[in-house]
């Protein structure tokens, strides 16, 4: 009876909160995302840099479109992140012989091979994806390795009680795994973030990377405002851009990060 009355009360506490809080989570990511590709149509995100005749609208367009090449690549790395921790932990011989070799991919600089993924989307005349994949190839392994490490904290008797329940593929994902390491999904996510904000500049100051390129060829945003402003002698453009992104750096940090971390507090195995 003590062991029925067990999982009776994790099947009920354990695991209905973490679907309702996590079902919350990515109603909110799904809205977000849609907005943002509403406004990313209307506004068109794409227009380039041209630093004459600059307004402090084209300022806080250049924000709207850093955000939105963020969370772009922050839900690509977070949805891609899932299958290949998962799969690396499949089994202690995958795990030896996937986890060396995704150190060492992770461990190699992304601006190495930058040059050569600009100049393939600029044949697909994508300039906007190059971004988007830099910015999402250095935000994934953060998520990669956090979640690995939530993979090998879940308890046994976790994992018991969904052999006990029938909980197999998705639902498995769906009722435990995901659940279980909801906390390193935020750590991760929080340094993804960071990266993310980390290389901006370097991301959206293509030109550099182009043969010939010039500064008209960057995509606006805060990133390329920054670079261009301060080589083009612009520094009330250049302190403009620096203040902003000060500020959506504290804000997100404050109004999401920091609540996220908060609640994840509540979901830890101690």
């Amino acid at each position: 009876m003590a062991i029925r009355h067990y999982h009776h009360h994790y099947h009920f506490s354990y695991l209905t909160s973490k679907k309702r809080h996590f079902t919350s989570l990515i109603v909110v990511i799904s809205a977000i995302t849609l907005i943002l590709i509403v406004l990313f149509k209307f506004l068109n995100p794409q227009s380039q840099v041209d630093l004459k005749d600059l307004s402090y609208q084209d300022i806080l367009l250049a924000s709207f479109n850093t955000l939105f090449r963020l969370f772009v690549s922050y839900v690509f790395a977070l949805v891609l992140s899932i299958p290949i921790a998962l799969f690396i932990t499949k089994s202690p011989k995958t795990e030896r012989i996937m986890l060396p070799v995704s150190d060492i991919i992770q461990s190699i600089p992304i601006l190495a091979f930058f040059p050569v993924i600009v100049l393939a989307f600029i044949k697909l005349h994508a300039i906007e994806g190059a971004v988007i994949f830099i910015l999402f190839m250095a935000m994934l392994w953060n998520l990669v390795f956090s979640m690995i490490g939530g993979l090998k904290t879940i308890p046994e008797d976790i994992l018991s009680a969904a052999k006990i329940f029938g909980l197999k593929g998705f639902k498995k994902l769906w009722y435990i795994t995901i659940p279980s390491i909801f906390p390193y999904i935020i750590t991760g996510s929080l340094l993804a973030w960071a990266q993310g904000w980390s290389i901006l500049i370097v991301a959206e100051a293509l030109h550099s990377y182009i043969p010939n390129g010039s500064m008209s060829q960057d995509p606006l945003g805060l990133g390329s405002l920054l670079v261009n402003s301060f080589y083009g002698g612009q520094n009330s453009v250049f302190l403009a851009s620096l203040a902003i992104m000060v500020v959506l750096i504290t804000l997100i940090n404050f109004f999401v990060w920091q609540k996220l971390l908060h609640l994840a507090e509540r979901y830890k195995f101690d």
